[in-house]
């Protein structure tokens, strides 16, 4: 049961219930204070908790590498990567001693992209070089912290992926290549909402979540039109499209999840 509550202009529990809200990353990043962070997330957590929530789509691990990117603005804890994976690995501590799985996201970085994937594509022009020294940062601080899930964006990175246009969401040379085979992150990998313009613009709700899976995605957040996704997918193990091993690959990193939180 999963929600997005970053704190600041994003905090749909403690906006609809008239919470006291926690103030945006960017201001604990910028006072320098890991420590906020972990305080920050831990009180996030405690209330997320207390109303059934197991999951929040938070923290942000994303480095604002553009100060003209208003997509992400202050939900990023830093423009610094060092900063940012310091918070980040903080973050992911105070949240998940509640009981609340952290998800870092997005990978593999929104912070340079022209662009917002809500609308329509996203781009980042950034070298894997430049990635790796950056963007990459605060996932691997995350990863080290034992964050339990890691989303992927909509953001075409063609110096990632050989100058392809797809999707992060949706690419194996990301998803597959890089999350998994370069950073090691074993736990489970869900994309951002499949109902953003990103790829409701260019996709079939049924043959986006195809392609998420087959990139090695464990989870598909938000298909368009649900019915169509899931009927798609059945559709694709059944004639082979997806091997029954991949499915079941996603289902053993889901389930010990689920087995360590006791939601089973």
């Amino acid at each position: 049961f999963g929600v997005d509550e970053e704190g600041g202009k994003v905090a749909r529990v403690a906006d609809a219930l008239k919470l006291d809200k926690t103030v945006p990353m960017g201001e604990i990043g910028a006072a320098g204070d890991t420590q906020a962070a972990c305080d920050a997330y831990q009180n996030i957590g405690g209330y997320l908790s207390s109303y059934g929530f197991n999951v929040d789509f938070a923290p942000v691990a994303d480095v604002l590498t553009n100060v003209d990117n208003t997509v992400i603005g202050n939900r990023a804890f830093s423009s610094d990567a060092g900063v940012a994976a310091q918070m980040v690995s903080s973050a992911v501590t105070g949240l998940q001693e509640t009981g609340v799985s952290a998800c870092l996201k997005h990978f593999p970085g929104h912070g340079d992209t022209a662009g917002d994937s809500h609308t329509g594509a996203a781009q980042t022009d950034r070298t894997k070089e430049e990635m790796e020294a950056a963007e990459f940062l605060p996932f691997q601080s995350g990863i080290e912290a034992g964050a339990d899930m890691i989303m992927v964006g909509h953001i075409t990175a063609p110096n990632l992926t050989d100058g392809d246009s797809l999707p992060a969401s949706i690419s194996e040379k990301i998803i597959t290549g890089v999350l998994r085979n370069e950073l090691g992150y074993q736990g489970i990998i869900i994309t951002d909402a499949m109902n953003m313009g990103a790829i409701t613009e260019y996709y079939k709700s049924d043959v986006a979540a195809i392609m998420a899976l087959k990139a090695g995605a464990d989870m598909v957040l938000m298909p368009e039109n649900f019915e169509e996704a899931y009927q798609g997918v059945l559709d694709a193990v059944v004639d082979g499209t997806v091997s029954e091993e991949r499915i079941n690959d996603s289902l053993r990193r889901i389930y010990r999840v689920k087995l360590r939180s006791r939601v089973l």
